[in-house]
């Protein structure tokens, strides 16, 4: 699902009603209605709304809810913020509808009279917000802010049309002064502030409605962001035939773990056992083999001092395997960096790469994958830094830039680990993760997620879609952990068990 910015929203306005023909007001009745329904269903009790509107077309969205509101018995009133003159087209027409319905209609023209206006829809259910869509580009002033400052007061619960008023649609960080939801009713798509923080938290449970606007006017618009939704990667984990056998699921080959860090090996291959893979190898230096052995009877390994002079040894194993995943709790020092680059400058299978294997590269990306093969990075915010010699302050502060361009310079496609994890590829698409939770800041949670993205590499899945669908099966299991456990001391371990169910889940989301 595309994440949109207000001037791509408006270009696809504009594309619906002058190229394919749909009347904007088709379009605001129908806003209208999707906002009625998500009242309906949220606040089944509302007998009273108060809907506070502007003088644009989200305005004229909100005088259209009330015609709505009193045909299905709840008794709305109107406030409109501003000069009511200044409504024209599809508002105008509705705000005629609502006088002649005979539906009460306050005007907030100044600040003098802002509490005395807002006093009416003190006995309200809900507050409806319909003052500022996404058409606001900069912090809401005068009159307008005064409202937005004084509709919290009435602690009544707020559904914003669109967009809480005061958020900015093209940003993660909101205007100030602004609306805080607890129902946010958009159309189309979601934009940027639905989806990122802090706005996003502002925009309480979000529904993207659709509204008639043709998915083709959506997808002509040039749109390199998206959300991971389970209609779009459910196709990659088909129930399984009844003819299929171990070698159908690829056999994974994981280079990892070292004195002290058999754990990160365990990790990585339960979680590409946890996905399905036929067959898992470890391959680890021998006086790792026997923990990994006993904390992962399912898997095998193939015991061997990780250093150049086994580099043909390694190779050779490699041969014939699905994918591989190189770096989880391998040695940080300068000889075992090197045995590293060697490695995987020689690999030729889909490849993840991960932790230690990432340190390897600090500073060089380019050598990551010049030969363009298929090939996955799996950097949290450290290491992502010291892969572009940047530092994790400036990775944070633009997360998206920092992947694209990580995407770009190592081409490879770059999963960028933290809370709403994002995968970007080297043209410039970016999914942003939904599922996971705070829990799964823990230890270890990246080993897994290596594992899991191999599994899905060693079934021939393309690398970005491998990518995206592995981190959100990931994120779901935690999730489901959470909801066992709570979200503190939550383990890796406790995760990865948790897969299978996840992706049984994930079947069955609409």
């Amino acid at each position: 699902m595309k994440i949109l910015t207000s001037d791509q929203m408006r270009s696809i306005d504009k594309r619906t009603t002058e190229r394919f023909g749909i009347p904007s007001i088709v379009l605001m009745e129908n806003a209208a209605l999707a906002v009625v329904d998500a009242i309906a269903e949220h606040y089944p009790q509302c007998d009273r709304a108060a809907i506070f509107c502007g003088t644009g077309q989200n305005g004229g969205d909100g005088l259209a809810v009330a015609r709505h509101l009193e045909n299905r018995g709840v008794v709305p009133i109107v406030l409109i913020v501003g000069d009511r003159d200044k409504l024209t087209g599809d508002a105008m027409a509705n705000f005629i509808a609502c006088e002649r319905l005979g539906i009460p209609i306050y005007d907030i023209v100044d600040s003098l009279h802002v509490d005395e206006a807002v006093a009416h829809a003190s006995d309200a259910d809900v507050i409806v917000d319909a003052i500022f869509g996404t058409g606001l580009n900069r912090p809401p002033s005068g009159i307008y802010a005064d409202v937005i400052r004084a509709i919290p007061k009435l602690r009544v619960p707020l559904l914003a049309v669109d967009l809480p008023s005061g958020v900015n649609a093209s940003s993660g960080v909101p205007f100030d002064p602004c609306l805080r939801a607890e129902v946010t009713v958009t159309f189309a798509a979601p934009k940027l502030c639905h989806v990122f923080e802090p706005s996003a938290s502002l925009c309480g449970e979000v529904i993207v409605a659709d509204i008639s606007i043709p998915q083709a006017a959506v997808d002509e618009e040039t749109v390199a962001l998206a959300v991971t939704t389970p209609r779009e990667i459910q196709p990659l984990f088909p129930l399984r035939l009844a003819a299929t056998h171990k070698g159908t699921y690829g056999h994974v080959a994981i280079v990892a773990g070292s004195f002290g860090k058999s754990g990160a090996a365990v990790l990585c291959a339960r979680g590409a056992i946890r996905t399905g893979a036929g067959l898992v190898s470890v391959v680890t230096d021998p006086q790792v083999a026997p923990l990994v052995n006993s904390g992962s009877i399912e898997s095998m390994t193939f015991p061997i001092a990780l250093e150049s002079k086994s580099m043909a040894a390694i190779l050779d194993f490699l041969r014939a395997k699905d994918a591989a995943l190189v770096g989880p709790g391998l040695r940080d020092d300068e000889d075992s960096y090197a045995f590293v680059r060697d490695l995987v400058s020689t690999i030729e299978l889909p490849l993840v790469l991960d932790a230690s294997g990432l340190n390897a590269f600090a500073g060089r990306a380019a050598d990551l994958n010049p030969n363009g093969r298929p090939r996955v990075i799996t950097p949290h915010p450290g290491e992502l830094a010291r892969l572009l010699g940047s530092n994790p302050k400036v990775i944070n502060a633009n997360r998206i830039d920092a992947a694209r361009d990580a995407a770009k310079r190592s081409s490879c496609i770059v999963v960028l680990k933290g809370h709403q994890t994002l995968v970007a590829d080297p043209d410039d698409n970016v999914n942003v993760n939904p599922t996971g939770n705070p829990g799964m800041a823990s230890g270890g949670m990246g080993d897994v997620l290596g594992g899991v993205i191999a599994a899905l590499l060693a079934r021939g899945i393309d690398p970005y879609d491998a990518a995206c669908a592995a981190v959100y099966v990931h994120g779901l299991a935690g999730d489901l952990v959470k909801d066992d456990l709570g979200d503190t001391g939550m383990a890796a371990g406790d995760l990865a068990e948790k897969i299978p169910l996840a992706i049984q889940r994930l079947r069955r989301m609409e």
